[in-house]
């Protein structure tokens, strides 16, 4: 049984599903990763609503398929979070037992530094769900406001009284003839009003709308307006975001980039409505939670050891030439102090035991590397690592962070999860 559940089932008990299977279609529905309901009757608008994510979003964290009958079915994949359609019935999907607190993983992959969580921990329905991300993204929001907006040449049309930059000859012509001492220019301005900071104030915006937490929900709505002092408020895509980059200039934005991200790639919830319902959601891919998590920890696993270096979604040479070779990118390499290669990693986000594809994935990393590999998944520290030989010389092993570990703080279960990591790199280290 899962230690992450919800205060309040959501889903219908098993006495209440109809005899011939059917979920009654007003019940509120409660699923895992990688679930799926008993099919259920379903309004014409929600089923629309349900078949459409597929278009709208890049990951689609549901499933729909229906029966000859026309009941619906909804499967679950690596997503977890919270929809609400548009009749009003609401989805919610949790972890399996992979997590102690989802919050705390949240707060340990972003790195987020909130010192007082004065929300519930664990995953408890719609409104907790939708206040950890906005405490998390909050508390980013707050620090990069502390060390400044990120500013950046942007370039900018305007009419002015006096030439700056250079003359937009076909503008020009198209002001009115009478005009004689306005320009057209194009020209560079510095300034705060940017891609970056408008994805910041668009995801900001749609959390203050989700955020059920009265000192949340204005705190959020506080920054906003901060915002909206600097920037103007534009569409901004995933795809926009995907764009960004860091640098050394701006790489306290790192966090919040990261969250920033995780609220706009669900393009569909912000303001879709059906009678006077609207209809919320926010997901999140635990798969990428999960690889941020492995990378952080060894990153502390490795300064803890002080002779290697840690890098994430490295680009690493090729095990095959010509037309059939594929990008490798392992999810973390880790190299000694003299750039030779120690060990690779690759996270998977999945209960039970290693399958076949992780297997012959990972060997590649290694053969192509010539260094030890390990595969690592969520679960309980006292998962007994398994170990293999690749060509009777790597070795490749299989394991758990102590992702759900039985600890009473936030401080314990970072802890026990770089523990973990640190046992991995130690006995590769002995290689």
């Amino acid at each position: 049984m899962t230690e992450i559940t919800p205060v309040g089932y959501l889903g219908p008990p098993v006495d209440q599903v109809d005899a011939d299977g059917t979920v009654p279609p007003s019940d509120p529905i409660s699923l895992e990763e990688h679930d799926s309901t008993a099919p259920f009757e379903i309004s014409r608008e929600d089923a629309v609503f349900l078949e459409s994510l597929e278009e709208r979003c890049r990951a689609n964290p549901l499933n729909v398929s229906f029966t000859s009958d026309g009941k619906a079915i909804i499967k679950t994949g690596s997503h977890v979070g919270v929809l609400t359609l548009p009749s009003g019935v609401q989805i919610e999907v949790t972890p399996k037992q992979t997590v102690t607190r989802l919050l705390w993983a949240l707060k340990y992959a972003f790195d987020t530094p909130v010192d007082s969580l004065e929300f519930e921990t664990e995953f408890t329905g719609a409104s907790s769900f939708f206040d950890a991300i906005g405490v998390l993204f909050q508390a980013e929001l707050q620090s990069v406001l502390a060390q400044g907006l990120h500013r950046e040449y942007v370039r900018t049309n305007s009419v002015r009284d006096h030439v700056q930059g250079r003359i937009d000859v076909q503008r020009q012509l198209q002001l009115p003839a009478a005009v004689t001492t306005d320009f057209a220019v194009t020209h560079d301005d510095f300034t705060t009003d940017n891609l970056l900071n408008q994805a910041v104030l668009v995801a900001t915006r749609i959390l203050v709308t989700l955020a059920r937490d009265d000192k949340l929900s204005s705190r959020l709505h506080h920054h906003e307006q901060r915002l909206q002092e600097f920037v103007s408020v534009e569409d901004v895509s995933p795809r926009d975001v995907d764009r960004l980059e860091l640098s050394r200039l701006n790489d306290h934005y790192e966090a919040l980039l990261g969250l920033t991200r995780l609220v706009l790639d669900r393009e569909f919830f912000d303001d879709v409505r059906a009678g006077d319902r609207r209809s919320l959601a926010l997901f999140v891919n635990m798969n990428d939670v999960f690889e941020r998590i492995v990378e952080r920890a060894f990153i502390a696993a490795a300064q803890e050891l002080g002779d290697f270096t840690v890098e994430g979604q490295a680009s690493i040479p090729n095990v095959v030439e010509g037309p059939h070779a594929v990008s490798m990118r392992p999810d973390v390499l880790i190299t000694r102090s003299d750039g030779t290669p120690a060990l690779v990693v690759d996270a998977k986000w999945k209960t039970g035991s290693a399958s076949s594809s992780d297997v012959y994935q990972l060997t590649s990393y290694i053969l192509a590397l010539e260094v030890p590999g390990v595969l690592v998944y969520p679960g309980r520290d006292d998962r007994i690592a398994e170990e293999s030989r690749v060509m009777s010389e790597y070795s490749l092993r299989s394991g758990a962070l102590a992702t759900n570990t039985g600890v009473g703080s936030y401080d314990d279960y970072a802890a026990a999860i770089e523990s973990s990591a640190l046992q991995f790199l130690k006995e590769s280290a002995k290689q």
